[in-house]
C-alpha cells in the first residue's frame, strides 16, 4: 500500500473520529438539557405536590371544625332557651334539661366518631397510655380494697378516642399499696 493511500485513509479515518466527537459531543449536551429539564420538573411537581398537600388538609381540618360547630348548633341552642326560661326553681325540670343536654352531646361525640374508653373500675389496671392518673388511694381510702395495687378503684372524668387514636385520656383514681406509693 502506497503512502498517498495510507495518508488518504488516515484522513477519512480522522474526519470519522472527529465527526463521531462531535456528535457525542452533541448528543451529551442534549442529555444534560434534558436532564436539566427533568430536574426543574421533578421540582415543580415535588413543590405543586407540597402545596396541594398543604390545601388538603387545610379543607380537612376546616370540614372536621366546620362539622363539629354544627353539631354543636343545637345543645347550644338548647341551653340559651334553658337559660332565658330561668325555671331553676324545680330540681327535676333542670335535671331533665341537663339529661337531655348529656344524651345530645354523647349524639355529637358519636356522630364525629369519639368513643369513650370503657374502663372496669375495681378491674382493671392502670394503662398510662389510655388513663391519667390524678390521685392514688390507699387501700383504706378505696372503694375496692382487696382489689391489686395499679387498680383503677374509680373514673374521675370519660376518656375518648377519635379513630382508634387517643383523644382525652380518661382521668382516674389508682388504688396503692401505702400511701407513699408513686409510680407513671
Amino acid at each position: 500500500m502506497s503512502r498517498k493511500t495510507k495518508d488518504g485513509r488516515l484522513e477519512n479515518m480522522t474526519t470519522l473520529l472527529n465527526e463521531i466527537v462531535e456528535d457525542n459531543t452533541t448528543l451529551v449536551g442534549s442529555l444534560n438539557r434534558m436532564l436539566a429539564t427533568q430536574e426543574t420538573l421533578r421540582s415543580d411537581l415535588v413543590r405543586e405536590m407540597g402545596l396541594l398537600r398543604d390545601d388538603l388538609a387545610g379543607a380537612l381540618a376546616f370540614r372536621a371544625l366546620k362539622d363539629l360547630c354544627v353539631e354543636l348548633i343545637s345543645p347550644l341552642a338548647a341551653m340559651e332557651a334553658m337559660l332565658q326560661q330561668a325555671d331553676f326553681a324545680d330540681p327535676q325540670v333542670i335535671r331533665g334539661h341537663v339529661e337531655s343536654l348529656v344524651i345530645t352531646l354523647h349524639s355529637v361525640f358519636s356522630r364525629m366518631g369519639a368513643e369513650k374508653i370503657s374502663i372496669a373500675p375495681g378491674q382493671e389496671l392502670f394503662d398510662p397510655s389510655r388513663h391519667r392518673c390524678v390521685r392514688v388511694l390507699a387501700l383504706d381510702e378505696s372503694p375496692f380494697p382487696s382489689a391489686p395495687p395499679r387498680t383503677i378503684v374509680r373514673i374521675v372524668e370519660d376518656g375518648y378516642t377519635l379513630a382508634g387514636r387517643m383523644l382525652s385520656p380518661a382521668k382516674v383514681e389508682v388504688q396503692v399499696e401505702k400511701p407513699n406509693d408513686r409510680f407513671e
